[in-house]
């Protein structure tokens, strides 16, 4: 059963940043999915009354939550130890959501933590390595129990001062961090390795990507093996335990793309299923490719029938429509417009949100993704209504577009 709706972003203290550096990307999810961040010391906690439904947490100064985030409680002796919403928070304390059964002080060396989404490592490498690599897992007893492999690092050969991304994939079963022993999306018979190694033309296949170039233009192109522009990217994280989903601004010129790992519900077989959204599907991109700003991500809007800024969502779909392991693709993009256009052709009222069916490479209906909307509004801007907090994405050539919503509390 998915948990509670937990969001991340990059301005939170204490939290990992997308760096221009080669497994900034692990660092991050190893903060968001199993470890947390920010730990704090509990001075006192109180309720108002022994049946209020809210709690007051002293941690000090500089303790950096914020209204609206999911902390955890650990090392209390009475009961208080668990995850809660923040209300409101103050320079000195929090407010939390409770339940009147709760005490009204807490007991023990207890801490507050930013809650993490309660994935596992099953595999990974030493710390001494400079092949970083992670195999995360759910530990949701509903969740499929996939593996979300992942490897942060550059492969020898390829263009170590490019562009920045994660290799990643979806395994069954691994007996090691470099043995996968089960069945794996995205995979090609003939070239086994394709996923993880670079081949002289091809770096990895199936990518999220956290740092680019440069890009003097919104409509310019630019190659993976162009200098990544230094800093560290803004970013918006969303999960429940089972899911999750990022929006990352990798450059500039509005270079904004979504990615990660959805469980939904497939209505084609009426069963569980899993979606990886990376940029690379269906097919691997040369390292070589040129391409605007906007086209990185995997859910892309274009005129395009083909190459690196089809008009899809990019994605691998674990099991078939008839419920076997046998992964397929991202079909069409949807939005609230007709096709890309930059003008003239949008719906006209705002604040329209509706969840973003997913077609297949088939054009095959299989369901809807969690916390990914399409939107009626042609914009960049991030606030809060009656669904929580969400960010909006909008960039577009004319030719190639980006526009989505990322609801950060609800799915």
């Amino acid at each position: 059963m998915a948990g509670l709706v937990k969001h991340y972003q990059n301005t939170m203290q204490g939290i990992p940043q997308l760096t221009n550096n080669w497994g900034a990307m692990i660092t991050l999810l190893d903060a968001v999915l199993v470890n947390g961040f920010n730990h704090v010391s509990i001075l006192s906690l109180s309720k108002s009354n022994p049946t209020s439904i809210t709690a007051t947490i002293n941690l000090g100064s500089g303790h950096g939550f914020i209204d609206r985030q999911v902390v955890r409680i650990a090392g209390s002796t009475n009961g208080w130890d668990g995850d809660y919403k923040v209300l409101s928070a103050d320079g000195a304390s929090i407010t939390v959501e409770c339940t009147a059964e709760h005490p009204s002080a807490i007991s023990g060396t207890a801490s507050c933590f930013t809650a993490p989404l309660d994935f596992e490592i099953v595999h990974q490498t030493s710390v001494e390595s400079t092949t970083t690599k992670r195999a995360y897992r759910s530990t949701d007893p509903e969740s499929l129990g996939l593996i979300l492999l992942v490897h942060d690092f550059c492969s020898p050969g390829a263009a170590e001062t490019g562009s920045k991304f994660a290799k990643v994939g979806i395994v069954s079963s691994m007996s090691d961090i470099d043995t996968i022993t089960g069945t794996q999306m995205p995979f090609n018979s003939a070239t086994p390795s394709a996923n993880w190694e670079w081949d002289g033309t091809h770096h990895g296949w199936s990518k999220w990507y956290y740092r680019t170039p440069s890009f003097s233009s919104v409509s310019n192109n630019q190659q993976d093996s162009s200098p990544a522009l230094s800093g560290g990217s803004p970013f918006s994280i969303v999960g429940d335990g089972v899911s999750f989903l990022f929006d990352v601004y990798t450059s500039n010129q509005a270079t904004y793309c979504v990615f990660g790992v959805a469980e939904f519900f497939d209505q084609t077989y009426w069963g569980k299923n899993l979606a990886l959204l990376a940029f690379g599907f269906p097919d691997r991109i040369p390292q070589s490719e040129y391409g605007a700003p906007q086209v990185r991500g995997s859910y892309v809007l274009s005129s395009d029938s083909a190459g690196i800024g089809v008009n899809t969502v990019r994605c691998g779909i674990w099991f078939n429509k008839s419920g076997i392991s046998n992964y397929n693709t991202g079909g069409y993009a949807l939005s609230l417009r007709r096709g890309r256009e930059n003008s003239g052709n949008a719906i006209s009222q705002k604040n329209i949100y509706i969840d973003l069916p997913l077609i297949d490479n088939a054009d095959e209906m299989r369901g809807y993704l969690p916390f990914l909307k399409m939107c009626s509004e042609s914009a960049t801007k991030e606030g809060v209504s009656n669904a929580g907090k969400y960010v909006i994405r909008y960039s577009s050539t004319g030719v190639v577009a980006i526009k989505y919503a990322l609801f950060l509390e609800t799915r």
